[in-house]
């Protein structure tokens, strides 16, 4: 019986770990280790993440900023910003 108290109480007070938040800082530190430009990925506040590679980015550099993103266990709204559009002087 003492027992199951001490596990019950054990459980009771360990709480749940917790959730960090975005910042800047922690983005400019994932930008530093992909070797990217920090202007790339941007606190909009909140957990809101704003990731903006440049139109020629190298796959490995946006695999590698997506995968430092994932492993932060971030909450977040991810959003891409541009990219999709071909520039005018292409369009035939």
């Amino acid at each position: 019986m003492l027992l199951a108290l001490v596990i019950a109480m054990q459980v009771a007070t360990s709480g749940t770990p917790e959730i960090a938040h975005p910042d800047q800082a922690q983005l400019d530190a994932m930008s530093t280790e992909c070797r990217t430009p920090q202007k790339w990925l941007k606190h909009a506040g909140g957990d809101e993440i704003r990731f903006k590679p440049a139109r020629n980015a190298k796959y490995e550099k946006v695999d590698c900023l997506l995968a430092q993103l994932r492993k932060s266990r971030f909450p977040m709204n991810l959003g891409f910003i541009g990219n999709e559009a071909l520039p005018e002087s292409e369009k035939k």
